[in-house]
């Protein structure tokens, strides 16, 4: 299991063996089968039903209206931009006329330039304005959207996939920090599980629309997508918070970053080895969907992971999401029909939904607060890692060729997995347990203050 966004990390799914699928000319293009699949179910008009039901999510919540605008305009904006490029307009783009071997090539320097430029990013937030660095970085994202309609040809190609990587790389780490910065321990899980559900949201939107307003179309949605975070620029004006800096050495060091860095290594350790999994016999063609399935359960499970995050802590719903995930590597064996490939890859999504909320901006937001240097935080766990093993690992599986059954991959990935929850075991607990205790008694005092007003009530009724 793969995660396509900023795709498994947020998101990281667009895997080589996909590239492989879409030039099969046996297949249909992915957004007609896509947006045929959705409209034929129920299961978006569920995702309607509760994007606009979200009032016990805000229980509690202190973040101003204005403030919340400007982080879901700015993180759900990038994080919808990427996964629509990483998935559909980058391929479609290559595809034409490009030979598999460039294609693959091209992918590949997608991921490297956005490791890199996150990396460097991170280093350049800390010397520049914030807010002028992100209107730097946006503005280049939108210009390499709109090229991409004048130009076309290898070379031009190429040089997207780089410019493309640079564009989603270089900020995102920032946008992540600013996230954190915007919100209090307490409630970052929820701000957090509303602004990944609100991202996917519009990805199934624009999917959606891919095949009735065609590549031009698609692209200048992404073009306005890209340019409507600059409004964040103009809502808010808050400058970058100040505090302690904190060495890249100095990172690896701190047991809380380690001990929950590990795990996640591990965790994108056997996703790597599950790209060598060959698809079984007789559900190719529910497997075609199988990202668009994983991403529904994802869909559904991020908005109940934020709301954990924030009543039990950080370490439990982590800890469930991946032994949930080990269960469904260990079910691998039973997935022979339509069925249950439709299963177990919900319960993958489900799985990812509770990791990537609790570790992919809460616990990383934890750890890091408090220093001026959170973007180092988030280029290394959010970025360096899940992307840099995927790059090692999808290589290695173009230059060997070499698939193996997924069944027979069951107890290894299993065994992986299971592993990776040790050291989450030892590791500290990211919410302190004043802020847990102190959720606890404001919940008591709201309960108590309902029962002094409703037996005012009746008295006076009587």
């Amino acid at each position: 299991m793969v995660f396509a966004l900023v795709a498994r990390s947020f998101f990281f799914k667009n895997s080589i063996s996909k590239i492989l699928l879409l030039h099969d000319e046996q297949h249909p293009q992915p957004s007609a089968r896509m947006a045929n699949f959705l409209s034929k179910n129920l299961l978006l008009r569920l995702v309607v039903f509760v994007f606009s039901r979200l009032d016990f999510l805000k229980i509690g919540i202190q973040i101003p209206p204005r403030k919340l605008a400007a982080v879901i305009l700015l993180f759900s904006n990038t994080l919808a931009w990427f996964y629509v490029f990483n998935t559909y307009i980058l391929n479609m783009i290559l595809m034409k006329g490009f030979s598999l071997q460039w294609t693959i090539i091209a992918n590949v320097l997608f991921y490297v330039f956005v490791v890199l430029s996150g990396i460097t990013g991170s280093l350049i937030s800390e010397k520049v304005d914030r807010r002028r660095f992100l209107g730097c970085w946006i503005s280049f994202g939108l210009v390499n959207t709109v090229l991409i309609l004048f130009f076309q040809g290898l070379e031009f190609g190429i040089l997207s996939s780089i410019l493309l990587g640079i564009s989603f790389g270089l900020g995102f780490p920032t946008c992540q920090a600013f996230l954190t910065e915007s919100t209090v321990a307490e409630e970052r899980g929820r701000i957090a599980g509303i602004t990944i559900f609100i991202a996917f949201f519009i990805v199934v939107v624009i999917l959606m629309l891919a095949e009735s307003v065609g590549m031009t179309g698609l692209i200048l949605i992404c073009a306005t997508l890209k340019g409507s975070s600059l409004i964040t620029l103009i809502i808010d004006k808050s400058e970058k918070q100040k505090g302690t800096p904190f060495s890249w050495t100095a990172i690896l060091r701190k047991k809380s970053f380690t001990s929950y860095a590990i795990p996640w290594f591990i965790f994108h350790f056997a996703n790597g080895i599950a790209l060598f999994g060959s698809t079984p016999e007789g559900i190719s063609e529910v497997a075609v969907f199988g990202d668009v399935i994983e991403f529904l359960g994802t869909l559904f499970t991020v908005l109940i992971a934020g709301l954990l995050v924030d009543r039990i802590g950080r370490k439990q719903p982590m800890l469930v999401g991946l032994l949930i995930l080990g269960i469904s590597y260990v079910l691998y064996g039973t997935v022979t029909t339509q069925l249950t490939y439709i299963i177990n890859v919900l319960v993958e999504g489900i799985a990812w939904g509770l990791i990537a909320v609790s570790y992919m901006i809460v616990i990383l937001g934890d750890i890091s607060s408090g220093y001026s240097t959170k973007e180092r935080f988030y280029s290394m766990g959010g970025i360096l890692i899940p992307l840099l093993t995927y790059t090692v690992f999808s290589g290695i599986q173009q230059l060997s060729k070499i698939t193996v059954p997924l069944n027979s991959l069951s107890t290894v990935l299993s065994i992986i997995i299971f592993i990776s929850v040790i050291p989450i075991l030892r590791a500290p607990e990211t919410l302190s347990e004043s802020n847990i205790q102190k959720r606890l008694y404001k919940e008591h005092v709201e309960k108590v203050g309902k029962i002094i007003q409703e037996d005012k009530k009746a008295r006076d009724r009587s």
